[in-house]
């Protein structure tokens, strides 16, 4: 594991003390004196008849720990072309030994960016019912780590019901949490995807190599910990944040319901307060147009940052070459 660097230093801020002429008081008018009474009696009642009201009403709101717009990031992070220069014009060698994070570079007006930017129009929020039949029915699964249960409902109600406005947060239960990945294999996912641009990678252009996987997601939702062969992921609308754990590593603290962010904020969190950098996982947030290799068998869970979230993840077949 890497390390996460230095603590944070943390500074204390001292005040300057100096003296303040005080003057002395004025009566107050009666009104205000009056009124000052009846309020603290008023108050007392309340106390005494609605304690609970007005312990939840001063209560503080509570924050969450693990704020969402991470910036710790452990994982290479490359531009497409350098990854050309370094590994030659097939890209990403099989079985990589980590992940990495490759970028588009800026500015490109070649065929491949023009097919990509075409893709990336085609999955917009104001497109993509427009890809597919009306009331084209989806395949949802759960998020938990074993994708166990599963239930039909058209693209729109989707989008509207768990996507556009929804946010998972840290308490809710992965099990319980609804998500479109993976069963998408039909005719009419294929007609779509076939418009993909697939990752470079020497695998991804052999017949038969590489299978496509579509998803959408809101704010928070996404997969907990799980584990499956090599691959990429591409965010192609919005952000997602990426936790790893290399293959011969157990992941702590452990539970297939919990959702990703009950993780990070419980888990992860309690490593960060402990300073236990060395049990932190691999992570780095892929930004839109961004995509991550994740490596054979390497544990890794993920959080969808902002409300409207596309990706397709590439599923490479690597060994024997």
């Amino acid at each position: 594991m890497r390390n996460a660097g230095p603590k944070r230093t943390m500074f204390q801020a001292t005040k300057n003390m100096r003296s303040i002429s005080i003057a002395q008081p004025r009566p107050l008018p009666f009104a205000i004196v009056s009124f000052a009474v009846v309020t603290a009696v008023f108050a007392k009642i309340l106390v005494i008849i609605f304690p609970r009201l007005l312990v939840t009403a001063t209560e503080p709101i509570r924050s969450h720990r693990w704020i969402m717009d991470s910036a710790r990031c452990n994982i290479t992070r490359i531009s497409y072309e350098k990854l050309l220069d370094l590994y030659g014009p097939s890209g990403l060698p099989p079985l990589h030994d980590e992940p990495v994070i490759i970028y588009e570079d800026t500015g490109l007006a070649d065929d491949r960016s023009t097919r990509r930017r075409a893709f990336r129009d085609a999955t917009s929020r104001a497109n993509i019912e427009r890809a597919f039949p009306a009331n084209f029915e989806v395949m949802l699964t759960s998020s938990n780590a074993y994708s166990e249960r599963r239930k039909k409902m058209t693209l729109a109600e989707y989008i509207e019901s768990h996507v556009v406005g929804k946010t998972v947060t840290p308490g809710s239960m992965s099990n319980e949490t609804w998500y479109l990945f993976g069963e998408t294999h039909s005719d009419d996912w294929k007609a779509l995807l076939k418009h993909y641009v697939l990752p470079p990678c020497k695998t991804c252009d052999v017949e038969g190599g590489t299978a496509l996987s579509f998803g959408v997601g809101g704010i928070g939702s996404g997969v907990q910990w799980h584990v499956h062969g090599p691959g990429f992921s591409e965010s192609i609308h919005g952000r997602k944040h990426w936790t790893l754990y290399p293959a011969d590593w157990e992941v702590p603290g452990f539970h297939k319901d919990e959702s990703s962010r009950s993780w990070m904020e419980t888990v992860y969190m309690s490593m960060i307060a402990g300073a236990r950098l060395d049990e932190l996982p691999w992570e780095c947030t892929v930004k839109e147009g961004e995509m991550i290799y994740f490596p054979h068998m390497w544990s890794h869970a993920i959080i969808n940052l902002d409300p409207y979230t596309v990706f397709v993840s590439s599923f490479t077949t690597e060994h024997g070459f």
